[in-house]
């Protein structure tokens, strides 16, 4: 089997809205509620998406500081047997994953175990070969390496270490020399993950466990394994345009090879508490929540969208990358939100917190990525005091 995290892992920039990114973690936050009327539009939105056959199920849920506005689930978890989404239903996640990579990263630099501004070969020996690049340039994606494909039926274990080996092996190895251009690159995260389980002497999934999810209390959220039996697990979908057929299940995937890129799963209400969790300093501490949401900067000290290595992510504008985290502040006041897409085999997904006021979203479908899924319109509704007015040619 060869292995294309391109492939399996979407393009988490791909959705990303024009913004310049500016640092920022409010010392309060607002409980406001959004009007009765944007909530039933976005309960419509979440019962349409369903009716419609743009996924067959869909788990949405929307919060601000401490306060639940709106939980909305509708429409199938299995077609066979039907199960319906519940509060409860357990999707993947895809490369919302990166955050959780990122803070553990923040986490092990807190505790003496790793220096982000260090060189990745100094935690992966086998990279000595290869021109020097950081931790922090993996996470911001500016270190150049290749985003290729391998051969994942002779590998011995699933860790991430010996993945970053044959990433390692790569030819060519760089896309660009490190540190002078941006380009998103899931090998990036798997060489991380290396380094965390280097660093710690356990598997990426227990050292996640033992430093986020454990504490944070987020019982549905973990490192996937196709072998793990997992109460309401959704199952993933493709849509199909066979007569008499809307899905067909995903293709298989052994989403443990995802690692640190995208292979965690988790509900709506667990995004939910992670999100407050990090941005009200309880994850990490408010000053390493402040380096999750600090924009990417290239070796010349320009921010790193002033060089997009692919002609494909210029629509990106001046889209800015944290620690797994995209930075957008295309907002009337130049306010923050911190957002990502996830997209993984039968699963899409969409997480994003505007960071001053505390509110945000948690979106999951078991379906494919495709453009008819509403987590735009959601987005525009949600933050729609926040956002500048959409041009009238899309406005609807």
């Amino acid at each position: 089997m060869t292995l294309s995290r391109r492939s399996i892992l979407l393009h988490g920039a791909a959705f990303a809205g024009s913004c310049l990114a500016g640092p920022a973690i409010a010392a309060a936050l607002d409980p406001r509620a959004l009007p009765p009327g944007d909530l039933e539009r976005v309960a419509t939105l979440v019962d349409q998406s369903v009716s419609s056959g743009q996924t067959p199920g869909i788990s949405l849920a929307v919060w601000r500081g401490g306060t639940d506005i709106l939980s909305r689930n509708a429409g199938l978890a299995n077609l066979s047997p039907a199960n319906r989404v519940a509060g409860d239903s357990v999707f993947r996640v895809g490369s919302l994953t990166k955050q959780f990579v990122g803070a553990l990263a923040l986490k092990l630099e807190s505790l003496g175990k790793l220096s982000l501004a260090a060189p990745a070969r100094d935690y992966l020996p086998f990279l000595a070969a290869h021109e020097p690049f950081t931790v922090l340039e993996l996470l911001n994606h500016t270190a150049g390496v290749r985003d290729g494909d391998y051969d994942t039926s002779t590998l011995q274990t699933r860790s991430q270490i010996e993945q970053a080996r044959r990433i390692a092996q790569q030819q060519p190895f760089f896309d660009f020399a490190p540190g002078s251009a941006w380009l998103y690159s899931n090998a990036n995260y798997i060489l991380v993950g290396a380094i965390i389980e280097q660093v710690t002497g356990t598997s990426l999934a227990e050292a996640a466990a033992a430093l986020l999810f454990g504490p944070l209390g987020l019982r549905d959220t973990a490192f996937d394994s196709v072998s793990d039996v997992v109460p309401g697990r959704a199952n993933g979908y493709t849509p199909c345009d066979e007569p008499g057929r809307a899905f067909v299940d995903a293709d298989y995937l052994d989403v443990s090879l995802a690692g640190a890129a995208g292979a965690m799963r988790s509900t709506a209400a667990d995004l939910r508490r992670w999100q407050r969790a990090l941005f009200q300093g309880q994850a990490v501490s408010p000053a390493l929540a402040a380096k999750m949401i600090e924009p990417g900067r290239l070796r010349n000290g320009q921010l790193a969208s002033t060089h997009r290595y692919s002609d494909n992510d210029r629509a990106m504008g001046d889209t800015q990358y944290g620690l797994g985290l995209m930075l957008d502040t295309s907002t009337i006041d130049g306010s923050l939100i911190a957002h990502h897409h996830g997209g993984i085999n039968g699963f899409a997904s969409y997480l994003a917190t505007h960071v001053p006021s505390g509110l945000g979203l948690a979106c999951l479908c078991n379906v494919d990525t495709h453009p008819g899924l509403p987590f735009r319109d959601i987005r525009r509704i949600v933050f729609r005091e926040f956002l500048q007015p959409p041009p009238r040619s899309s406005r609807r």
